[in-house]
């Protein structure tokens, strides 16, 4: 299957980097790495609160053990009043200061704290709760007055064997949380500065893959332009080095069977002449014998006289592409009038538009160029043919050249079949026919194309299916140093 010049470019451009391999590289590898830290963050975080809240905890649990072991002890066969007296009188030292200590009865009323208090306040929290049912439990809440987050561990008072209160120990964890969130924000500064180091070397990873792609694309787009002498340059051994080895192969095939392609053109091209020449000869020399008017033989020769002058025109516009293609065609350009050489093809074209409304208009200055009359001569040629050939019987055909200060401009309008608009852009490709059946070569217009851009001329073609066609020449003024 032909994939044409304008489909490779397409593709090309469509290689957009809005969604690109290093944009995916970048936030693919910027999505582990943050999940990654994210991870790690939080088991750090759960670690470090785990270890400062288990060491108060310990602390909590040793200190309660041995004040109620020391009073169940030594103070085992008084009540829970006559035990708080002997705790606060007895036991507590310096290092006890740091906590509220206080002792509960059996009810969960506060008997007497570490302050001096004793306001019969009811605690019902679960530590007391796991204390009554001799166990160990942390209990760890907002302080309702202060709103200071607190730690409490409760330990039951024994009398005869019976649980007769609790002594609870509780301490302050704010001190704990801000050692706690100093750490975390030093791991999450430090997570940051982690994450952009390796979203920075992401970055320079993507940009070591991309910008080989980058560079092959470029190749890839010159060689779509038809530029199959230039090469990729080989980066890596890799996938990405095997595909530069991969376009430079590609141009190296293409090269060759353009060559070829060239050289067969060129050779059956001028292996033609020789005898399309001799048939027309030959023909019309026939014809300037006895040979009877509107007879069957007086026919045929005319036929064949007809048939060989177009396969000339074609062997011709052949010999043409093929010295474009290799860059052989030259243009001898000379200081020229474009209405008088449009007006002379005018003329020359009359006597083959009977019967078709044909007119010519010259409007403006007379603007000199910088042309190739004969060339310039072939264009207007060409397309004023394409005009003819693509008519009905009651077809119209308006050549205009209207000159400026810079320019002149040349329209050659016609109500033609015209050009569907999916086509409208690929008309000027070489051997491209909007109709395989339609006669001709499917060349001229690539050929006028070239031409004029020998002339550093445009051409602008606007078309409608079934309306015709209108196609504007512009070619630049001489300047004043090439008129004199």
């Amino acid at each position: 299957m032909k994939i044409s010049k304008s489909r490779i470019k397409k593709l090309i451009s469509d290689m957009s980097f809005k969604n690109s391999i290093r944009n995916r590289i970048v936030l693919s590898f910027g999505a582990i790495v943050a999940l990654t830290i994210a991870m790690i963050e939080m088991s750090f975080i759960v670690f470090v609160s785990n270890y400062y809240y288990g060491g108060v905890e310990q602390i909590l649990k040793d200190r309660v053990i041995v004040t109620s072991e020391f009073i169940n002890n030594y103070a085992s066969y008084s009540n829970v009043q006559g035990k708080a007296r002997f705790l606060f009188e007895n036991f507590l030292g310096e290092s006890d200061k740091k906590f509220l200590v206080q002792v509960l009865d059996k009810n969960g009323y506060v008997i007497m704290d570490s302050y001096g208090f004793s306001d019969l306040r009811e605690i019902e929290t679960s530590d007391v709760k796991a204390a009554f049912n001799n166990k160990l439990e942390p209990y760890i809440d907002s302080d309702s007055e202060t709103g200071e987050k607190m730690m409490s561990i409760s330990r039951p008072l024994m009398k005869y064997g019976m649980i007769d209160g609790a002594v609870r120990y509780t301490i302050s964890l704010e001190k704990i949380d801000a050692v706690i969130q100093k750490y975390i924000i030093a791991s999450l500064s430090v997570s940051a500065v982690i994450l952009a180091f390796l979203v920075v070397m992401a970055v320079l990873i993507a940009k070591s893959v991309v910008n080989p792609i980058h560079k092959l694309t470029a190749i890839a787009r010159e060689m779509a332009d038809g530029d199959f002498e230039i090469r990729a340059e080989k980066y890596y051994e890799d996938e990405i080095g095997e595909l530069a080895d991969t376009l430079n192969y590609m141009a190296e095939e293409i090269t060759k069977t353009e060559n070829v392609k060239k050289d067969f053109i060129s050779s059956i091209s001028h292996e033609l002449r020789t005898p399309l020449t001799s048939i027309k000869g030959w023909g019309e020399t026939l014809l300037l014998g006895s040979v009877e008017p509107d007879s069957d033989a007086e026919i045929g020769l005319k036929i064949i006289c007809s048939e060989a002058e177009r396969l000339k025109d074609i062997v011709e516009e052949l010999l043409d592409f093929s010295r474009l293609e290799s860059r052989t065609m030259k243009v001898n350009k000379q200081i020229i009038s474009p209405k008088r050489l449009v007006n002379s093809v005018y003329r020359q074209f009359l006597p083959r538009t009977k019967g078709i409304d044909f007119t010519c208009t010259l409007i403006g200055q007379d603007t000199m160029v910088n042309g190739d009359a004969n060339r310039l001569r072939q264009v207007f040629i060409n397309l004023l043919t394409n005009s003819l050939k693509f008519i009905g019987e009651s077809g119209r055909i308006a050549l205009s050249v209207e000159g400026f200060d810079d320019s002149v401009k040349i329209i050659i309008e016609d109500n033609g079949i015209g050009i569907s608009e999916k086509n409208l852009e690929r008309v000027k490709e070489k051997f491209f026919k909007e109709n395989v059946n339609s006669p001709g070569s499917g060349i001229g217009l690539a050929l006028v194309d070239e031409i004029l851009k020998l002339h550093d001329s445009t051409m602008l073609i606007d078309s409608q299916l079934g309306i015709g066609t209108v196609i504007t020449i512009i070619i630049p003024a001489a300047t004043t140093e090439e008129e004199d």
